[in-house]
């Protein structure tokens, strides 16, 4: 049984390091002074970036795709702010 325990509260700890990085990516990004950290960052984001001209196109990373799309769901949330609580 502890190591169902220790999976769950492993679990937990990656959605909320996850949660946490999706919400300050703007942040983490803006305060990197360094081309090749920024770079480092957007690799871990995204995954095949392309630009057309001026128009930058990509997919979010696994997991943070998952973020966009459950973004929405009321359910999804109200395990978020149990997570982010720790209820």
């Amino acid at each position: 049984m502890s190591e169902h325990s220790k999976a769950d509260h492993d679990y937990q700890t990656t959605v909320a390091t996850v949660i946490s990085v999706a919400r300050r990516a703007k942040t983490i990004f803006e305060n990197s002074s360094e081309p090749a950290s920024k770079r480092a960052f957007l690799n871990y984001l995204l995954q095949n970036p392309t630009l057309d001209g001026k128009k930058l196109g990509f997919t979010l990373a696994s997991p943070f795709n998952l973020v966009l799309e459950l973004s929405d769901s009321p359910n999804w949330l109200r395990w978020v702010e149990d997570v982010r609580t720790g209820v």
